[in-house]
């Protein structure tokens, strides 16, 4: 299920290259075949997320497209699939009662380190 897209993507992406007629690209028959060997390696000890992925893998299919002679292989997509591009953490915001309560404890903790001194001596040369 949560494959769905990554094997619409990846089919996609085959097809073109198979369409660009590359040297050993799969005959007919074995385009099913290819497809599922290309899941299989590409899922094996990876998740991929739609959101983040998708786009890397239209990327890299198209990046392949421009530079092989040959069909190439899932490991080199890998090789030519851009970086991830990382979620941004959503900026925080704080509710009224949580602004209070963080001033009281940085009250309480100035108020505990008032007293503090250091008695740090330096050494005379």
């Amino acid at each position: 299920m949560g494959e769905q897209w990554l094997k619409k993507t990846l089919a996609s992406g085959v097809s073109m290259l198979i369409l660009l007629r590359l040297r050993n690209a799969p005959p007919e028959d074995a385009v099913a075949g290819t497809l599922q060997a290309w899941l299989k390696v590409l899922t094996y000890k990876r998740s991929w997320e739609q959101e983040l992925d998708q786009v890397r893998f239209e990327k890299a299919f198209m990046r392949l497209a421009e530079t092989c002679d040959h069909f190439p292989t899932p490991k080199q997509l890998l090789d030519v699939m851009p970086k991830r591009v990382q979620k941004e953490l959503p900026e925080r915001v704080l509710t009224p009662e949580q602004i209070e309560r963080n001033a009281k404890k940085w009250a309480e903790i100035k108020a505990q380190l008032g007293g503090f001194r250091c008695n740090h001596k330096h050494a005379s040369r």
